[in-house]
Protein backbone atom coordinates (compact mmCIF):
# COMPACT_ATOMS: atom_id res chain seq x y z
CA UNK A 1 0.00 0.00 0.00
CA UNK A 2 0.93 3.48 -0.90
CA UNK A 3 1.84 5.81 1.81
CA UNK A 4 1.55 8.96 -0.46
CA UNK A 5 -0.65 11.86 1.44
CA UNK A 6 -0.36 10.12 4.60
CA UNK A 7 -1.11 13.01 7.16
CA UNK A 8 -1.30 11.59 10.65
CA UNK A 9 1.46 9.16 12.20
CA UNK A 10 1.58 7.39 15.50
CA UNK A 11 4.84 6.32 17.16
CA UNK A 12 3.91 3.59 19.75
CA UNK A 13 7.26 2.89 22.04
CA UNK A 14 7.76 -0.49 23.25
CA UNK A 15 8.55 -1.53 26.96
CA UNK A 16 9.93 -4.94 26.50
CA UNK A 17 8.50 -8.18 25.53
CA UNK A 18 6.27 -10.43 27.60
CA UNK A 19 6.47 -14.22 27.20
CA UNK A 20 2.85 -13.45 25.54
CA UNK A 21 2.26 -10.06 24.50
CA UNK A 22 -1.94 -11.53 23.98
CA UNK A 23 -2.24 -12.10 27.54
CA UNK A 24 0.09 -10.00 29.43
CA UNK A 25 -1.83 -7.30 31.89
CA UNK A 26 0.73 -4.30 30.81
CA UNK A 27 0.56 -4.34 27.19
CA UNK A 28 -3.20 -5.46 27.19
CA UNK A 29 -3.68 -2.25 29.33
CA UNK A 30 -1.17 -0.15 27.16
CA UNK A 31 -2.11 -0.88 23.10
CA UNK A 32 -5.80 -1.18 24.25
CA UNK A 33 -5.60 2.35 25.15
CA UNK A 34 -3.62 3.15 22.33
CA UNK A 35 -5.88 1.65 19.63
CA UNK A 36 -8.65 3.56 21.43
CA UNK A 37 -7.22 7.07 21.26
CA UNK A 38 -6.24 6.05 17.27
CA UNK A 39 -9.25 5.07 16.30
CA UNK A 40 -11.60 7.75 17.83
CA UNK A 41 -8.99 10.25 16.31
CA UNK A 42 -9.33 8.51 12.94
CA UNK A 43 -13.21 8.10 12.89
CA UNK A 44 -13.26 12.11 14.29
CA UNK A 45 -11.38 13.71 11.83
CA UNK A 46 -11.93 12.03 8.78
CA UNK A 47 -8.76 9.99 8.50
CA UNK A 48 -9.13 6.45 6.60
CA UNK A 49 -5.62 6.03 6.19
CA UNK A 50 -3.54 6.77 9.17
CA UNK A 51 -0.17 5.25 9.95
CA UNK A 52 1.07 3.17 12.74
CA UNK A 53 4.68 2.82 13.51
CA UNK A 54 5.73 0.02 16.79
CA UNK A 55 9.13 0.69 17.81
CA UNK A 56 11.30 -1.96 19.52
CA UNK A 57 14.02 -4.35 18.21
CA UNK A 58 15.08 -7.53 19.95
CA UNK A 59 14.36 -7.20 23.57
CA UNK A 60 13.09 -10.75 23.82
CA UNK A 61 14.16 -12.08 27.37
CA UNK A 62 12.97 -15.38 26.50
CA UNK A 63 14.84 -18.06 24.67
CA UNK A 64 15.89 -18.08 22.34
CA UNK A 65 15.63 -14.23 22.34
CA UNK A 66 14.38 -13.55 18.68
CA UNK A 67 11.12 -11.75 18.81
CA UNK A 68 11.08 -8.50 18.13
CA UNK A 69 8.74 -5.37 20.14
CA UNK A 70 7.95 -3.96 17.19
CA UNK A 71 6.49 -6.98 15.41
CA UNK A 72 5.04 -8.03 18.35
CA UNK A 73 2.76 -5.26 18.98
CA UNK A 74 1.75 -4.95 15.16
CA UNK A 75 0.37 -8.50 15.66
CA UNK A 76 -1.11 -7.50 18.42
CA UNK A 77 -2.55 -4.10 17.52
CA UNK A 78 -3.56 -5.94 13.68
CA UNK A 79 -5.41 -8.31 15.78
CA UNK A 80 -7.67 -5.35 17.22
CA UNK A 81 -8.16 -3.74 13.74
CA UNK A 82 -9.76 -7.20 12.33
CA UNK A 83 -12.43 -7.85 15.09
CA UNK A 84 -16.23 -7.64 13.69
CA UNK A 85 -17.27 -4.38 13.32
CA UNK A 86 -14.10 -2.66 13.07
CA UNK A 87 -12.94 -3.88 9.56
CA UNK A 88 -14.56 -1.20 7.66
CA UNK A 89 -12.69 1.78 9.00
CA UNK A 90 -9.96 -0.26 10.14
CA UNK A 91 -9.84 -1.96 6.22
CA UNK A 92 -6.83 0.86 4.96
CA UNK A 93 -5.10 1.44 8.17
CA UNK A 94 -0.88 1.06 7.75
CA UNK A 95 0.80 -0.86 10.44
CA UNK A 96 4.59 -0.96 10.27
CA UNK A 97 7.63 -2.68 13.09
CA UNK A 98 10.48 -0.37 13.56
CA UNK A 99 12.43 -3.21 14.68
CA UNK A 100 16.35 -2.67 14.99
CA UNK A 101 15.95 0.02 18.69
CA UNK A 102 16.66 -1.32 21.90
CA UNK A 103 15.93 1.72 23.97
CA UNK A 104 14.14 5.21 23.72
CA UNK A 105 16.91 7.30 21.68
CA UNK A 106 17.11 4.88 19.16
CA UNK A 107 13.55 4.75 19.31
CA UNK A 108 13.30 8.13 17.77
CA UNK A 109 16.26 7.58 15.02
CA UNK A 110 14.08 4.25 13.86
CA UNK A 111 10.97 5.67 13.32
CA UNK A 112 13.08 8.89 12.00
CA UNK A 113 15.00 6.67 9.44
CA UNK A 114 11.65 5.10 8.46
CA UNK A 115 9.94 8.46 7.60
CA UNK A 116 12.50 9.87 5.28
CA UNK A 117 12.54 6.22 3.76
CA UNK A 118 9.19 6.46 2.93
CA UNK A 119 9.41 10.18 2.29
CA UNK A 120 7.25 11.79 4.72
CA UNK A 121 8.48 14.69 5.32
CA UNK A 122 5.62 16.74 6.97
CA UNK A 123 2.91 15.06 9.17
CA UNK A 124 0.78 15.17 12.12
CA UNK A 125 3.27 12.84 14.10
CA UNK A 126 1.39 11.41 17.27
CA UNK A 127 3.92 9.63 20.26
CA UNK A 128 2.45 7.07 22.56
CA UNK A 129 4.33 6.78 25.95
CA UNK A 130 4.87 5.38 29.14
CA UNK A 131 3.63 7.94 31.47
CA UNK A 132 7.07 8.43 33.58
CA UNK A 133 9.11 8.90 30.67
CA UNK A 134 7.44 11.68 28.99
CA UNK A 135 8.72 14.45 29.86
CA UNK A 136 12.01 12.87 28.38
CA UNK A 137 10.31 11.80 25.33
CA UNK A 138 8.86 15.41 24.72
CA UNK A 139 12.68 16.91 24.63
CA UNK A 140 14.07 14.11 22.18
CA UNK A 141 10.93 14.30 20.37
CA UNK A 142 11.89 18.44 19.82
CA UNK A 143 15.63 17.45 19.01
CA UNK A 144 15.08 14.86 16.52
CA UNK A 145 12.14 15.68 14.23
CA UNK A 146 11.78 18.63 12.04
CA UNK A 147 9.25 21.70 12.57
CA UNK A 148 7.55 20.54 9.43
CA UNK A 149 5.80 17.65 11.97
CA UNK A 150 3.28 18.82 14.42
CA UNK A 151 4.33 17.02 17.51
CA UNK A 152 2.12 15.26 20.36
CA UNK A 153 3.24 13.37 22.75
CA UNK A 154 0.53 11.11 24.48
CA UNK A 155 1.58 9.64 27.23
CA UNK A 156 -0.22 6.25 28.49
CA UNK A 157 -0.07 5.22 32.48
CA UNK A 158 -0.42 1.22 31.57
CA UNK A 159 2.69 -0.22 34.00
CA UNK A 160 1.42 -2.00 37.17
CA UNK A 161 5.25 -3.36 37.60
CA UNK A 162 6.94 -2.84 41.17
CA UNK A 163 8.89 -1.02 39.26
CA UNK A 164 6.47 1.68 38.22
CA UNK A 165 5.73 2.49 42.15
CA UNK A 166 9.38 3.14 42.99
CA UNK A 167 9.98 6.15 44.91
CA UNK A 168 8.70 9.44 42.79
CA UNK A 169 12.16 10.70 43.72
CA UNK A 170 14.52 8.19 42.43
CA UNK A 171 12.33 7.74 39.47
CA UNK A 172 12.88 11.54 38.53
CA UNK A 173 16.29 11.21 38.99
CA UNK A 174 16.77 8.39 36.68
CA UNK A 175 15.01 10.16 33.95
CA UNK A 176 16.93 13.40 34.63
CA UNK A 177 19.85 11.13 34.19
CA UNK A 178 18.74 9.23 31.01
CA UNK A 179 18.20 12.62 29.20
CA UNK A 180 21.41 13.71 30.22
CA UNK A 181 23.11 11.09 28.64
CA UNK A 182 20.58 10.56 25.62
CA UNK A 183 21.48 13.96 24.68
CA UNK A 184 25.37 13.29 25.51
CA UNK A 185 24.78 10.19 22.62
CA UNK A 186 23.47 12.59 19.89
CA UNK A 187 26.49 14.61 19.90
CA UNK A 188 28.84 12.32 18.07
CA UNK A 189 28.63 8.71 16.40
CA UNK A 190 31.50 7.89 18.81
CA UNK A 191 28.86 8.36 21.80
CA UNK A 192 26.37 6.68 20.34
CA UNK A 193 28.52 3.70 19.59
CA UNK A 194 29.25 3.57 23.12
CA UNK A 195 25.16 4.05 24.09
CA UNK A 196 24.16 1.59 22.12
CA UNK A 197 26.82 -1.00 23.71
CA UNK A 198 25.40 -0.38 27.32
CA UNK A 199 22.01 -0.79 26.82
CA UNK A 200 22.90 -3.97 24.94
CA UNK A 201 24.63 -5.00 28.06
CA UNK A 202 21.55 -4.54 29.86
CA UNK A 203 19.67 -6.77 27.76
CA UNK A 204 22.40 -9.29 28.81
CA UNK A 205 22.01 -8.96 32.33
CA UNK A 206 18.45 -8.74 32.09
CA UNK A 207 18.21 -12.32 29.92
CA UNK A 208 21.17 -13.56 33.03
CA UNK A 209 18.91 -13.04 35.73
CA UNK A 210 15.58 -14.84 33.82
CA UNK A 211 12.21 -13.97 33.52
CA UNK A 212 11.53 -14.53 36.75
CA UNK A 213 13.38 -12.42 38.39
CA UNK A 214 12.79 -9.44 35.82
CA UNK A 215 11.41 -7.33 37.91
CA UNK A 216 14.06 -7.07 40.47
CA UNK A 217 17.27 -7.46 38.05
CA UNK A 218 15.80 -3.93 36.54
CA UNK A 219 15.34 -2.14 39.89
CA UNK A 220 19.28 -3.61 40.38
CA UNK A 221 20.67 -2.17 36.62
CA UNK A 222 18.88 1.35 37.35
CA UNK A 223 20.29 1.59 40.59
CA UNK A 224 23.55 0.08 40.20
CA UNK A 225 24.26 1.24 36.49
CA UNK A 226 21.87 3.68 34.67
CA UNK A 227 22.49 6.26 37.63
CA UNK A 228 26.33 6.64 37.64
CA UNK A 229 26.37 5.09 33.98
CA UNK A 230 30.24 4.04 34.88
CA UNK A 231 30.14 1.97 31.66
CA UNK A 232 30.39 5.07 29.23
CA UNK A 233 32.06 7.59 30.80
Amino acid sequence: MTLAGVKNIFLVFGYGIPKNIFRDENYNFYLKMVFNRIYDFAVENKDSRPLIICSGGRTDCFPPYRRMEGEEMVKFLKKLSQRPGLKQTTKDWSFMPENKSIFTLENFLGCQKLLKKKKINKANLFIFCEKTRAQRVRILAGKIFSVKYDLKIIPVDFDVSANRYLEPEFLAKKEQVILRYDLWALKRPGNFKKYHKFFKEKFQFLRKAGPKAHVKAVKEWWEKEILELKKIK
